[in-house]
């Protein structure tokens, strides 16, 4: 991928004009990831985050040896572990491809570096975390407010192509339930 192409896909969410854009983009790398790759695996130091082009992708941690999905990410997002990109600490989860997937990769090192040539980029970044603490957030809420049935209509509602592309377990295990669980919750949902 050229550096122009970059720029169109950045010039889809950002303000930056072509100038700027030009300083920003060589700091990102283009890398394809082959379905069911491992982007971090859970105790190791999170150094890159991912703006997803095309894929999926799960964060996930693990409970008594089970796998737990935590969110998916998919087209024109920023995936990551931004915890542990952002304390330098240990992650507490793992980042997996569910499907093939193309992103622009910015490391801790090219974020470092570019703040200092760039400083708007501060506040490009601290926008992208803001919008991500509000998904959890809500995330957060939900799980304390609403049902499994509750959490299961909102995702049909908002994200209803998450249905079609993630296996029934890892959603079950999204919205905190069994996949006997979800079955049963679907069952019901299209005998209404």
């Amino acid at each position: 991928m050229n550096e122009q192409e970059k720029i169109n896909i950045f010039r889809k969410f950002t303000d930056f004009d072509d100038s700027e854009l030009e300083i920003i983009m060589p700091y990102f790398e283009f890398k394809k990831f082959k379905k069911k790759s491992i982007l971090l695996d859970i105790g190791k130091r999170s150094d890159e985050v991912f703006y997803l082009i095309k894929g999926c992708i799960r964060l996930y941690c693990e409970k008594n040896g089970e796998e737990l999905s935590t969110y998916f990410f998919t087209e024109n997002m920023f995936a990551g572990s931004y915890d542990s990109f952002i304390s330098r600490k240990p992650s507490k989860v793992a980042i997996e491809t569910l499907e093939a997937c193309e992103v622009l990769v910015l490391t801790h090192q090219a974020q470092e570096e570019l703040y200092k040539v760039f400083p708007k980029m501060n506040e490009f970044i601290r926008k992208a975390i803001e919008q991500r603490f509000v998904i959890l957030h809500d995330l957060f809420i939900s799980y304390l407010l609403n049902s499994p049935e509750e959490r299961y209509k909102a995702l049909l509602k908002d994200q209803p192509e998450l249905l079609q592309r993630i296996p029934q377990h890892q959603i079950a295990s999204f919205l905190g339930i069994t996949r006997v669980s979800l079955s049963r919750i679907r069952s019901r949902l299209t005998k209404k």
